[in-house]
């Protein structure tokens, strides 16, 4: 990856390497993609289609994070990746937490038994 004894990069070897992890990232996606649709469309009982789907998604979140994202949880920049990873993450939690929560009391405030406005006494 560097020149011999200047510590210079070699931008063709740079480029092959990155195009490599990329290529690699692709092939790896698109087969979990395959896989999970397998599963859906498999007899095999909703547990374990449920099951498969889901390992194959946290794998391929695994895959765009170091292929296409290029985080690595070992080196020098590991640190600031996980607290990155770890705060997006916590977001995503709380905006998804929050949705479900709110939908969830709506829906419980729209379809309570009792007083209905055609039942209501004057």
């Amino acid at each position: 990856m560097t020149k011999s004894n200047t510590g210079m990069v070699d931008p063709q070897e740079s480029a092959a390497k990155e195009l490599k992890t990329y290529a690699l990232g692709f092939a790896a996606s698109v087969l979990l993609t395959g896989v999970a649709f397998a599963a859906a469309i498999s007899d095999l009982p909703a547990v374990w289609k449920v099951g498969i789907i889901c390992l194959a998604a946290l794998l391929q979140i695994v895959a765009h994070l170091r292929n296409f994202l290029h985080l690595s949880f070992s080196g020098g920049q590991s640190r600031e990746d996980l607290l990155l990873v770890l705060f997006s993450v916590t977001l995503l939690a709380i905006m998804a937490g929050g949705t479900w929560y709110i939908m969830a009391d709506l829906g419980g405030r729209m379809h309570e038994k009792g007083m209905m406005p055609h039942e209501a006494s004057p």
